[in-house]
């Protein structure tokens, strides 16, 4: 929770500006996918169950596509009868007081890709049209109803290159969540009120898009240091308000992940160092497209101080959807997360970062490697 403080002097070297981003090539480490990482995957359906004995099921396995886009498809007939998915498991939750955190403080979470990730870092992913956006209307005024800065300033985007395929879709059993990122082998950074905290199910799918996605896992814990909901969320939380997923697939082995960094009030005001990527409701009202957005600024309050601290902007767009994505810079080894994407207002969008965020993705890291 934000308390009264005197801004510090900046400590940390900040990311690459876009003019230094564009000479420089980025080197994150590397790391070796090993395939006995990766435990069977299995979906799990269920049927009315008859006295008569066990239904009659018949499979087809058909191959689709060529070279890369080939796929399998696997096809289940149970005659007379419907199948229903049964849900995974629901998460298991792990709260860490903020006091004990800020004790662990570190400041920083490597980034990491694949060795056999031959391509260089990409700084700027591909970019696709977008459907135009619908307007509310109330008799001859149209309207967009939330917060979108004049000029727009965020693109559509579809890439399989890292750190963009980084991107992942929530969904627990509330529907589509939010948004969130890989941020470990197993692991994935979002807000804290994109989990459904009753204790629900959490399932995420990487750079998901028009109902296709690179891979999906399912959640197993949950870490954070408040619970945060549509319900509880206050100016008292904000600052608060991520989480760290951890999954029952290590799939950031396969796709790479963002490092973690603490947010330095020395980089406030910057306009070309950040990026952000998440799924936006207004192109998509099942989350179909991705969205990246560059050359905004940020200013933390004043009033932050602690583990945890409130990141405003008013030139960063935020809309419904995008709760949970991630807010990054590019450093010489690699790209950071300095913090997530909380809420709105009329006057600003908010972001909450802090020490606490590495030190959380290190906690679950530690626990669940």
């Amino acid at each position: 929770m934000a308390t009264t403080k005197t801004r510090a002097r900046r400590r940390f070297k900040p990311p690459f500006d876009a003019k230094k981003l564009r000479r420089t090539a980025i080197r994150p480490p590397t790391h070796d996918v090993k395939p006995d990482a990766f435990t069977e995957q299995k979906t799990v359906l269920s049927l009315p169950a008859d006295a008569d004995g066990p239904p009659l099921v018949k499979t087809r396995l058909t191959k689709l596509g060529r070279g890369a886009a080939a796929r399998w498809e696997v096809e289940l007939v149970v005659g007379g009868l419907e199948l229903h998915p049964v849900p995974p498991p629901p998460l298991q939750k792990r709260l860490i007081p903020i006091r004990q955190l800020a004790r662990r403080a570190i400041h920083s979470m490597p980034a990491s890709m694949p060795a056999i990730d031959a391509a260089k870092v990409a700084v700027r992913p591909r970019t696709r049209r977008v459907p135009e956006r619908l307007q509310m209307k109330f008799g001859k005024l149209r309207y967009d109803p939330t917060t979108i800065f004049d000029p727009e300033g965020r693109r559509a985007y579809y890439d399989t290159t890292y750190p963009w395929r980084c991107l992942v879709r929530i969904v627990t059993p509330r529907g589509w969540s939010g948004s969130g990122v890989l941020i470990g082998p197993r692991h994935v950074l979002t807000a804290s009120h994109c989990v459904d905290w009753t204790p629900g199910w959490m399932t995420v799918y990487v750079m998901y898009s028009d109902t296709s996605w690179l891979a999906s896992a399912n959640g197993t814990w949950a870490y954070a240091a408040t619970r945060v909901s549509s319900t509880s969320y206050s100016a008292d939380v904000a600052d608060e308000d991520y989480a760290v997923i951890v999954l029952d697939q290590p799939i950031g082995l396969t796709y790479g992940w963002l490092g973690s960094r603490t947010y330095d009030n020395g980089w406030d005001d910057a306009t070309t160092y950040w990026h952000s990527i998440g799924y936006p409701q207004d192109w998509s009202g099942s989350g179909e497209i991705a969205a990246w957005q560059t050359d905004f600024k940020l200013n933390e309050l004043d009033s932050a101080s602690g583990p945890t601290r409130l990141i405003r902007s008013n030139t960063f767009d935020n809309w419904p959807g995008q709760s949970g994505s991630p807010i990054f810079g590019f450093w010489s080894d690699g790209p950071y997360a300095v913090g997530v994407v909380s809420g709105q207002s009329p006057d600003f969008n908010w972001i909450a970062g802090g020490s606490m965020l590495p030190t959380l993705v290190r906690q679950a890291w530690n626990e669940h490697p």
